[in-house]
């Protein structure tokens, strides 16, 4: 620790680091965990526990600027489980501890620094062969088990380094296999049921609302009509009219559910209650499982031909892997039809929305979600330069960039249901304390009970993607340390591009829609998923396709006949077995081979929505500038003070590539025919491209003043800036939801946030490694995104080329579900800038400290302790809000080091916080929450050669992550409405470590 701390004495603006030494001595398992040890840092979580992404002072990963050996770096990771990773951070995850010698977060900014982090900026430097005097070779072995999987894990790390007086070169690489058993509840939202009303049954003609009848009204659900009923909005399940037969519950098929009906079979409860209490759109328990790879490698060398001339070249190369079975067994309230009876409520007056907390329901049904997905993310990047000291005032700075990285995901899916109409029921309760119970009638681990019912489902579906970066920069020193100008320029040139390949409705016809001797995609008609093996003719209600062989299908020849699906009905449960996690499990390579997978899967056609969400599209970004800095260190008063000021001028030049469907004009006759089934034209896809050019000023100045040999005064002042959210710039619409409930639409004229940032400062330092620092922040950030939301009918849609013969069948049912094409609403959400400020105000503070003068007198010394805290606030007056900020965050690590022992242990602690805007699930008042995390971690190391004296001897390490074995959660609008909620599980790591 004592380097860092006398690296952050020796910086002009307020700068952090870690070197190697320190990063080895916690049990981190890549990068973005040991930033998370350095004030104002908190970083995102997989539900794995491991760290992805880092966060300084209150703003997102989106605001941090993140580079390798000072150049541009984009991984093309989608980052965390269920994250779409379209934004400008970049996935920590990816790079592990071992192969680096010093991170360093850049908290205040200087105008030679490469812009984009309007938060700040994070270095990553790889190891060099001059870092050391001596050659070396250093290893690292590591057995690895987090519970609860039984399989033993493995990393370990081999480095080399042979350097001469003029010559060095250094390889290092470094693997893991970590084996994943994460187990948790999910819930896709929260939603409450939308009952029927007066006006809603009587309907409109011509627009015009209808008169209720005497007996409309009495039928309706929520007899209030249109004034009070579905007040909260939601309303994403729906109440069925009549009791279906097999409902169970003893309820008598064919009763009418109507006001009366829910009064009396919910004892207690108001109308008020049922219509806007919340249920767990699709709860599901959920099961992650499989391992997890990661291959990093380094090669670097370094040449000094004299004194005055330095030369070097680093190369890392990454593959990362992830080969997982992520399976959900869920309660379908979404779109279902279930009966609510005996329901209780954590609140008396739902106005504004409330929890359901217990009750039993009818009419139940469950959907098994089985999700292989291989995911595969590859890195290559090269930085050359060199140093030229020209003469002692004048010295020049040259270094080039090149990067390029890819990502595939494989992601099959199969969705097997249980039946309607069997008696099933679900008994619920929620008592806020974490995961509800849904205990089902049914045995959900009994393959016997699943097959091709009503919401059943297969999916095929590949997202590949590509980011390069490339780049030049140098910078030119005139002076000495005392007074000197630097200037300079860079140019990058960075690009990321996301693809996607589907072939789910051909699949899913084969597999259980009846299997037809021929394909012919929307807005065509499709068969239903049911599993039904009826070869020859064509059965009642399954299309026949009149139109075939001619328009879109011109040229071909019947006849249309169906083969019989190639899984039916009567023998999916035979591809089911009984699972690891209490429900049952998909036989994939069983299921694969009996569906021709691999076939559907090699010829998937290009769409526009991908598997992890994101759409489809590109953006390149063209930047150029160029600083001036005036930097130096003067006597003032007796002490010494030491600048950066300057100024950076940058050019950007994005060109945003994006993919625009529309109907195409021919499926509708001169005469306002449509063209038969089966001869319509699918969209017509073009590819739209859009520009835009902007220019910044970013001026900076940052000053130091020792007011005594122990005290360091700091203030800064800067303008930064983030460019906006790639994805979110791109044009078109993705409606990819099985749900059908939200359309996003891109804006590719998004502007750049701006950041006015102020910083101020006070460190006292007590001798090594000790330090007592406090820092005050101020970020005014304009030119801000919020989600522009807007509630329309489905219908409004067809402008952006999406009707309801272009949907799949999953999504039709769900438009159906919700009254047809007609009435069913959709949320439409766009990024847009906001004229408001956000402004976010906070505090850190830092205590490291030696313990050696309090406990020396009693003959014990090399204990000591690492102590920090941040405090953020946020405001503003209008919409800007800035998600993910946690209030509070701390980090505590107490340590003992003597006589070759280390023994740590530490903790972090992140206060809950708002990850999400309103609007939520059609709910205008429902956001995402997290609640607080907090960790603890031992690690320890016996160096084998001091304390037996056995030269040579290797270090023993010992590394418990997570001890207490924390809980991952986050709620839906009210605190007891569980959102997700994952157990990461303790990771032991035992290893040896030592240098040659």
């Amino acid at each position: 620790m004592a380097k860092s701390t006398n690296a952050k004495r020796a910086a002009t603006g307020f700068t952090d680091s870690i070197f190697a030494e320190d990063i080895g001595k916690f049990p981190d398992t890549n990068i973005a965990e040991s930033f998370n040890r350095i004030p104002g840092i908190t970083i995102t979580r997989d539900v794995t526990g491991e760290g992805t992404n880092v966060a300084i002072r209150g703003l997102g990963s989106n605001f941090t600027n993140v580079t390798l050996n000072g150049a541009t770096i984009a991984v093309a990771s989608s980052g965390a489980t269920d994250a779409q990773g379209t934004d400008r951070s970049v996935d920590l995850s990816f790079f592990p501890t071992d192969l680096f010698t010093k991170l360093t977060v850049n908290k205040s900014y200087t105008a030679d620094l490469l812009e984009g982090g309007a938060a700040g900026n994070i270095d990553l430097r790889s190891a060099r062969p001059f870092d050391r005097a001596t050659s070396f070779l250093a290893y690292n072995v590591q057995g690895t088990k987090q519970s609860p999987e039984d399989r033993i894990g493995a990393r370990g790390s081999l480095i080399g380094s042979w350097r001469g007086d003029k010559v060095g070169i250094l390889a290092g690489v470094s693997a893991q296999r970590l084996f994943t058993d994460t187990r948790g509840f999910e819930t896709i939202g929260y939603t409450n049921p939308a009952l029927t009303t007066p006006n809603g049954i009587a309907g409109t003609t011509n627009g015009v609302q209808n008169t209720p009848t005497a007996a409309q009204t009495l039928a309706a659900q929520c007899r209030a009509n249109n004034a009070s009923c579905n007040g909260t909005g939601g309303g994403n399940w729906t109440i069925p009219g009549l009791v279906p037969a097999g409902a169970g519950a003893g309820l008598v098929a064919g009763t009418v559910i109507n006001q009366d009906f829910l009064l009396a079979n919910n004892p207690g409860a108001t109308i008020q209650q049922i219509d806007n209490a919340l249920l767990p759109r699709l709860g599901r328990s959920t099961s992650i499982r499989g391992p997890r790879d990661r291959i990093n490698a380094i090669l670097s060398a370094e040449w000094q031909p004299s004194d005055t001339l330095h030369f070097y070249v680093d190369g890392l190369y990454g593959y990362k892997k992830n080969d997982l079975t992520r399976e959900n067994m869920a309660w379908i309230v979404r779109n279902g039809a279930i009966i609510p009876t005996n329901l209780t409520f954590d609140k008396a007056d739902c106005t504004i929305g409330c929890v359901v907390t217990g009750g039993t329901f009818a009419n139940a049904q469950f959907f098994n979600e089985f999700r292989p997905y291989t995911e595969t993310t590859k890195l290559f990047s090269i930085n050359p330069g060199g140093e030229w000291e020209i003469s002692d005032t004048l010295k020049l700075n040259l270094q080039g960039n090149y990067a390029r990285s890819t990502f595939h995901r494989e992601n099959p899916s199969v969705g097997l249901t249980t039946p309607l109409g069997v008696g099933n029921t679900v008994t619920y309760s929620n008592d806020g304390s974490g995961i509800p119970t849904i205990q089902s009638a049914l045995d959900l681990n009994d393959p016997a009970n699943f097959g091709w019912n009503p919401g059943s489902r297969v999916n095929i579906s590949d997202e590949r993607r590509l980011n390069k970066s490339k780049g030049a920069r140098g910078d030119l020193t005139w002076g000495k340390p005392a007074l000197n100008l630097k200037i300079g320029g860079a140019f990058d040139d960075v690009s990321r591009r996301i693809s996607s390949n589907d072939n789910s409705q051909a699949y899913q016809n084969a597999v259980c829609g009846n299997n037809p001797s021929v394909f012919v995609a929307s807005p065509n008609s499709q068969p239903p998923c049911e599993g039904l093996n009826a070869p020859g003719v064509i059965p009642a209600g399954y299309p026949t396709y009149p139109g075939f062989g001619t328009g879109s299908t011109a040229g071909m020849t019947g006849p249309v006949t169906y083969g019989g699906s190639l899984v039916p009905n009567s023998a999916a449960p035979s591809y089911l077995t009984p699972g690891p996690a209490g429900f049952v499990t998909v036989d994939w390579p069983k299921f694969a081979a009996a569906t021709n997978y691999d076939f559907y899967h090699d010829n998937s056609p290009e769409s526009g929505a991908s598997t992890t969400g994101a759409s489809g599209g590109g953006i390149r970004e063209v930047v150029k500038s160029a600083f001036a800095t005036v930097n130096g260190e003067q006597d003032l008063g007796g002490n010494m003070l030491r600048f950066n000021v300057g100024v950076r001028y940058v050019n950007t030049i994005q060109t945003i590539t994006g993919r625009v469907s529309l109907p195409d004009p021919r499926n509708t006759t001169a005469t306002g025919v449509a063209l038969p089934d089966g001869s319509r034209y699918p969209n017509l896809v073009s590819i739209v491209s859009t520009r835009n050019v902007y220019s910044k000023w970013l001026p900076a100045a940052t000053f130091a003043y020792d007011v005594s040999e122990h005290a360091v005064v700091r203030v800064a002042g800067s303008r930064t800036m983030t460019r906006p959210d790639p994805s979110a710039q791109l044009p078109g619409v993705n409606f990819g939801a099985p749900s059908a409930d939200q359309a996003s639409i891109g804006n590719p004229a998004l502007e750049p946030y701006m950041s006015t940032n102020i910083d101020l400062g006070f460190e006292y330092y007590t001798g090594r490694e000790g330090v007592v620092s406090f820092n005050a922040f101020r970020k005014s950030i304009k030119g801000f995104t919020n989600t522009a939301i807007s509630t329309v009918p489905f219908s409004n849609l067809s402008q952006y080329g999406i009707t309801y013969d272009t949907l799949n069948p999953t999504q039709q049912i769900a438009i159906n579900s919700r009254g047809g094409p007609g009435t069913a609403q959709v949320q439409v959400t766009s990024q847009v800038n906001v004229a408001d400020k956000l402004t976010i105000n906070g505090l850190e503070f830092q205590w490291v400290q030696p313990l050696d003068f309090l406990t020396k007198n009693i003959g014990i010394t090399g204990f000591g302790f690492n102590a920090n805290a941040t405090v953020v606030d946020q405001t503003s007056k209008g919409a800007a809000t800035a998600f993910g900020v946690a209030p509070f965050t701390y980090n505590i690590t107490g340590y003992y080091e003597k006589h070759g022992v280390m023994l740590r242990v530490s903790t972090t602690s992140r206060e809950g916080s708002q990850n999400s805007g309103a609007a939520q699930n059609g709910i205008p008042a429902a956001a995402l929450f997290g609640t607080d995390y907090t960790t603890y971690d031992f690690s320890s190391s016996f160096d084998l050669d001091k304390i037996f004296g056995l030269a040579g001897a290797p270090q023993l390490t010992v590394n418990v992550a997570n001890f207490t074995n924390a809980t991952l959660r986050s709620y839906f609008q009210f605190e007891n409405a569980t959102f997700t909620q994952y157990k990461p599980g303790r990771q032991f790591l035992v290893g040896l470590r030592g240098t040659f």
